[in-house]
């Protein structure tokens, strides 16, 4: 019975000498005394600083350390982008809830005239296959929602009006948060104080499809999931009764420890008037064609799901969605035309055209980490869409003039009509497996199905129809490399399409796709990096439907079921250099670009044999190459922001002749450019100045050369203490007109020159956003640990 007694005694003590205590606290700013969201708490033991356990403050600022060992000493370190790291010392404590109190936090900052810049600087970290952005605290105050925030990167190009993506000019872009394939009307909901880093990948993996150009990763603050959230932000560009545009968007968030769901809606709708003009010039003909269009949109999304995050080990997110889309275009034309110097024709369209879409998507990925570092992982993610309905319809008609332009003769009314059902179904499998320390293994399987039936009816003839099926299967195989200085990472995806179309015209693709990425760190300041990567342009189904419409009374445009996929070899040399020191510092970043194209495919527009009439048509034409050099700059200049990314290329097609022995194209050079800037500063009263400039230069298309007016704004961003703001923005002010574009089409049978306006002037933008957080404050969360842990009797874990 001693003995037992004493045994009793041994374990008792050993079971003390290893108990688990908690600690807990808050960071607050040093000055105000306010409670800093998101600051990295890290328990270190003091023998050997090991990292022992990492969180972050929540809203309140307030933080709780679980995996205390009452038999070993402890310190923190507190860190937060836009403050000084700072180590507190935990005296050791027989009680089971330690609480070390408030710890203030020194800002980083400089101080100007009154004005305080906390972080306003991009700090910008090169990777092999990507440049990461830090988004600082101004920037994000300055804008809107998380697609604003993208604006505010310079490689990253999003207009105001369709809010189409493009990264370097290109417009395949894969959208991610977090890892998770998401859209653009997803990331709109993210209020800008949740995104802590943005990742834009321009030489994408074997991981994702083959023909996305470039993918955006946007990486949230975890711990700002939790909590009750919600975000509304509503836009208004008014201008007069009869151009206008409008856009509302709300959201709301609830997150629990493992748990957070959250709901979106946003919609739009707005009405503007195109101005065109087009001139014509062949051996027989002459033509002037004068046009007005009225244009009216609407749409509408909503999302909802949930992240769910059981440890640190698992994640598990769903998502679905709705899209909805409506537009009515009313266009007048009238045309002038000489078929010789003594005789003038003069013929009208008239056109309406109604188009409703809609669809459905849902998505699921889970990913399952080996480790804490989460670099041996599996992840896994699939979606499917589904059409609603997809519907356009265009009643036409056309007249004839009399000399004096009093009308003459109107023809029957026709109509055009297509109806689609669209269905994806899309999968994926990852696996990535370091080992030795150095060396990381990764690879993976797609597989994706694509099904689009378009039923065409025309009113006077009968139209072909269009059903299209792509069955596509691929996996990649890569390995990565870390050494001392660098990193190197190269790997294929084999790809194989399986396309049948009408039943009767079947094709089947096989596709190697190698890729390669390194980087080599020369200093803490300096470091290269190239990569190479083939990617595939694949056929759209506007392109492949055989659908004769009518353009207007002289020109047809037609799909070509004949089409394959076009390749692009895509080369890149960056150097990277951190400059300067907190007043004067930023990032630069000269960049080398070569890109062959083979099998481009391209819009060919030819004249009918003895009909007076044009067919537009896409084909294969020959093959290209562009190559040049790029600048991006990110920089602080004492309390101003200055973003600016340049790029200047000279592009090359060869000869193209059609199977008559008609030159569609000859070869040719064309140099052009594309800058992007942006300027941003803090001003008194809690304003802040943003401003941005767009330059592109000649564009070549096939036959067809484009060049575009500058695109410039300017606005103030005002802060409130309800935690919202009010942005004003004047677009292309004193410009005469609006989202001018020309284009020029030159070939061996006609000459033709068209230019297309928005019929607008001094454009205003008027955004308010309002955001709201409710959540505990540091007392009643430290009263609810104590009572769960010592009124329940809740044991600690291990």
């Amino acid at each position: 019975m001693k003995n037992i007694f004493i045994m009793a005694l041994l374990c008792l003590f050993a079971v003390n000498a290893h108990a688990r205590q908690i600690i807990t606290g808050s960071v607050v700013e040093k000055e105000s005394n306010k409670p800093i969201e998101a600051a990295t708490v890290e328990l270190l033991q003091v023998s050997d600083s090991s990292s022992v356990e990492v969180v972050y403050t929540n809203s309140e600022g307030a933080f709780t350390l679980m995996k205390v060992d009452t038999a070993k000493r402890y310190c923190l370190r507190v860190r937060q982008l836009n403050f000084k790291i700072r180590k507190v010392s935990v005296a050791k404590s027989p009680n089971r809830i330690i609480n070390v109190g408030q710890i203030a936090l020194d800002p980083s900052s400089i101080n100007l005239k009154e004005i305080v810049v906390n972080g306003s600087k991009i700090k910008v970290t090169e990777l092999p296959d990507r440049t990461v952005y830090g988004i600082p605290t101004d920037l994000k105050k300055i804008s809107t929602d998380g697609l604003d925030v993208l604006r505010k990167v310079p490689s990253v190009q999003i207009d105001y009006f369709n809010e189409d993506i493009k990264v370097d000019g290109k417009t395949n872009i894969k959208i991610e948060v977090d890892g998770v394939t998401r859209d653009k009307d997803f990331i709109k909901k993210l209020h800008p104080s949740q995104i802590d880093k943005l990742e834009v990948i321009t030489s994408p993996t074997g991981k994702y499809d083959a023909d996305v150009d470039a993918v955006i990763n946007i990486i949230t603050i975890k711990e700002m999931r939790y909590g009750l959230k919600g975000t509304v932000n509503t836009q208004l560009l008014p201008n007069s009764t009869d151009r206008y545009m409008m856009r509302g968007m709300g959201s709301l968030d609830y997150g629990l420890k493992t748990i957070s769901y959250y709901v979106s809606a946003n919609g739009g709708l707005g009405k503007f008037d195109f101005i065109n003009t087009m001139d014509r010039t062949t051996a027989k003909l002459k033509l002037n064609q004068n046009g007005d269009m009225n244009s009216f949109f609407a749409n509408g999304n909503i999302n909802a799901g949930f992240i769910y995050d059981p440890n640190e080990k698992n994640n598990l997110c769903l998502n679905l969605s709705f899209n909805g889309n409506k537009s009515e275009n009313d266009n007048e034309q009238k045309s002038y035309s000489w078929p010789n110097d003594n005789v003038k024709n003069i013929t009208g369209t008239t056109s309406e055209s109604r188009n409703k879409n809609a669809g459905i998507n849902t998505s699921l990925f889970y990913k399952h980490s080996y480790d804490k570092k989460k670099s041996h992982f599996y992840e896994i993610e699939t979606s499917f869409y589904s059409s609603l309905i997809n519907n356009n319809v265009t009643d036409f008609q056309s007249i004839s003039y009399n000399l004096d332009d009093t009308e003459r003769l109107r023809y029957p009314q026709q109509t055009e009509e297509n109806n689609s059902r669209i269905s994806t179904l899309n999968g994926r499998f990852g696996y990535f497996l370091p080992f030795d320390s150095v060396y990381t293994f990764g690879t993976g399987i797609n597989a994706n199905y694509n099904h689009n039936y378009i039923n065409n009816i025309r009113s006077l003839t009968q139209a072909p129809d269009l059903e299209y099926n792509n069955t596509r299967g691929s996996m990649f195989a890569e390995l990565s490399r870390n050494f001392k200085k660098g990193n190197l990472k190269v790997g294929t995806r084999g790809e194989f399409s399986y396309v049948t179309i009408n039943t009767t015209n079947t094709n089947k693709f096989f596709s190697l796709l190698p890729y390669a990425n390194g980087q080599y760190k020369i200093n803490d300041r300096n470091s290269i990096k190239l990569n190479y990567s083939r990617r595939v342009i694949r056929p759209s189904r506007n392109q492949l439907n055989p659908f004769v419409s009518y353009v207007d009374s002289l020109t047809i445009s037609h799909g070509n079921i004949n089409l394959v996929p076009a390749y692009r070899d895509n080369f890149q040399l960056t150097y990277n250099v951190k400059y300067g020191k907190s007043k004067f510092s930023g990032n630069l970043s000269p960049q080398l670009f070569f890109e062959y194209q083979t099998r481009l495919i391209q819009t060919i527009t030819q004249e009918i044999a003895n009909t007076g009439t044009f067919e537009k048509l896409p084909m294969n034409i020959s093959n290209g190459y562009n190559g040049g050099l790029g600048l991006s700059v990110n920089a602080q200049i004492v309390t101003m922001i200055f973003n600016s990314n340049f790029r200047y290329f000279r592009s090359h097609i060869d000869n193209y002749i059609d199977e008559k022995g008609m030159q569609q194209i000859a070869a040719q050079d064309r140099n052009s450019w594309n800058w992007n800037s942006q300027i941003m500063c803090p001003l008194p009263l809690n304003l802040r100045f943003f401003s941005m400039l767009n330059l592109t230069g000649p564009t070549v298309n096939g036959q067809e050369t484009s060049k575009s007016s500058p695109f410039y704004l300017a606005g103030i961003v005002k802060q409130f203490k309800n935690n919202s703001s009010l942005t004003i923005l004047a677009f292309n002010p004193f410009a005469e007109n609006f989202f001018k574009s020309t284009t020029t089409l030159n070939n061996s049978s006609f000459y033709q020159r068209s230019q297309t306006f928005m019929n607008m002037k001094n454009a205003f933008l008027i955004n308010y956003s309002y955001n709201f957080k409710l959540g505990k404050d540091v007392k009643a969360q430290k009263q609810e640990t104590e009572q769960n842990i010592e009124e329940n009797n809740i044991k600690l874990p291990f």
